[in-house]
């Protein structure tokens, strides 16, 4: 009689840029240690490149069905989002000062690019608010430049485009990586920002992780086997 082969458990990948935005996370991983899913969790780097480059070495060597990025954001000043508020990405621009006033032209990575509607949903019903996200090269520190940007983006973030253009390049036909994006809102883009930043990112932080965790319910939902905590 030949032997029965268990399936595999789904991948899922919960990153952030760095370290600190994943504590809160981790704790609540620890706090469930019977996952039905093979769970890596890890910091990718911060800034666009940094994290394309971690996201794509971590996609290769653990080929996730899903990944999941965890982090902190600000809000435009017009988008109505306050700080403490979580956000569920919806798409996710790739955005330039330069270009947003005419002076520059970009030939590639003009379109948003879409992100899990399905985690979106889930996020939202967790506590999230849908928005759209653009992706800055540098945090914006300037007023009337966040105002200009405004209409790019209902959050701004380093790291997004790069999470979810490396999760599609680096999906097959046949296995499409799911991404979603979840932030915490720790400030309002302009001169205030980079303060106002310092001083709510830790309770930002935590508070995405939560609304992830919740909304991952359905897919990290306790089975009967026993594994590490991630």
């Amino acid at each position: 009689m030949a032997a029965t082969v268990a399936p595999s458990r789904p991948r899922v990948l919960v990153v952030a840029a760095w370290g600190p935005e994943l504590e809160r996370f981790q704790e609540l991983v620890r706090g469930a240690p019977d996952l039905a899913v093979d769970l890596d969790v890890a910091p990718i780097g911060i800034g666009l490149v940094d994290a394309a480059a971690g996201l794509t070495r971590r996609i290769v060597s653990r080929a996730p069905a899903l990944v999941v990025f965890v982090g902190t954001c600000g809000a435009a000043p017009s988008s109505g989002i306050a700080i403490g508020d979580v956000v569920a990405g919806t798409s996710v621009r790739l955005v330039d000062a330069a270009i947003a006033e005419g002076r520059a032209a970009i030939p590639f990575a003009s379109e948003a690019i879409d992100l899990d509607p399905g985690m979106r949903d889930a996020l939202v019903a967790a506590g999230a608010r849908a928005a759209t996200i653009a992706n800055t090269l540098g945090v914006t520190t300037d007023d009337a430049l966040a105002a200009t940007l405004a209409s790019l983006g209902e959050v701004e973030h380093l790291e997004a485009y790069a999470v979810a253009r490396a999760s599609r390049l680096a999906s097959a036909d046949d296995a499409p990586i799911r991404c979603a994006i979840t932030l915490g809102v720790a400030n309002r883009v302009g001169v205030e920002g980079r303060a106002e930043w310092r001083a709510n990112h830790v309770a930002a932080s935590a508070r995405a992780a939560e609304v992830a965790w919740a909304a991952l319910d359905g897919v990290v939902r306790t089975s009967t086997t026993r594994r590490s905590p991630a």
